[in-house]
């Protein structure tokens, strides 16, 4: 099959009656042979292999292909273990979205209730707020691991999370900047079960995290 006539032009601009050398750093706008979605590739990948298939298209073509590739797949998905592993997966993204959505509707009600503004008026605020605390949470825990995590208990899902002892949403709330809230002091390891359960109550009070914070300096 002929590959030239569905690439429809190089991003730089050069002709494509010029040679066309195989780079990955040479993008091209080519036409999927099959679907006819356009989209961006490169040089290297539809000469290479010598396809002008999209990805989905791609995977359709294997499925359809490789009656043993498509037998496994069914197989797995019809097996007790798999169907138990998704089903956790499900209810814990579901539990995640009840949390988020209840966390995005306290602060909702909070301002409109209490600042007299739509919360839409501060969306982007507490997202810029959010994100920042999260950051500045990471570069204190890599810098002062042995004192948020001297044990080195291991993270991720299902392990340890890093838990703001004052939520990050009470911070917002009350106008704590982020360097306090991703303080080192204000920083503790919990499961993931007891961190997803205590949502985004906090464990001190405002007038205990400053005094933490600002006793033992900036930690920042």
């Amino acid at each position: 099959m002929s590959i030239r006539k569905y690439i429809i032009n190089r991003v730089d601009g050069i002709s494509l009656d010029e040679y066309l050398p195989k780079r990955k750093n040479l993008k091209i706008i080519i036409k999927c042979s099959n679907c006819g979605l356009i989209r961006q590739s490169n040089s290297y990948d539809v000469l290479t292999k010598n396809s002008t298939l999209c990805k989905s298209c791609i995977q359709k073509k294997k499925w359809e292909d490789n009656i043993d590739f498509k037998n496994k797949i069914i197989e797995q998905r019809n097996n007790k273990e798999y169907k138990l592993n998704m089903s956790i997966s499900i209810k814990k993204s579901e539990k995640y979205k009840r949390s988020r959505y209840k966390v995005d509707n306290a602060i909702k009600k909070y301002w409109e209730n209490v600042r007299g503004c739509k919360f839409e008026d501060i969306e982007d605020i507490w997202y810029v707020y959010r994100r920042t605390v999260y950051k500045m949470t990471e570069k204190n825990y890599r810098k002062y691991k042995n004192v948020i995590n001297p044990d080195n208990l291991p993270r991720g899902r299902g392990k340890y999370h890093i838990d703001h002892k004052y939520s990050v949403l009470e911070g917002f709330k009350n106008n704590i900047p982020p360097y306090i809230i991703s303080h080192c002091n204000n920083l503790q390891m919990l499961t993931e079960f007891d961190n997803i359960s205590k949502d985004f109550k906090c464990d001190i009070s405002k007038e205990r995290l400053f005094k933490e914070v600002f006793a033992h300096g900036s930690g920042n």
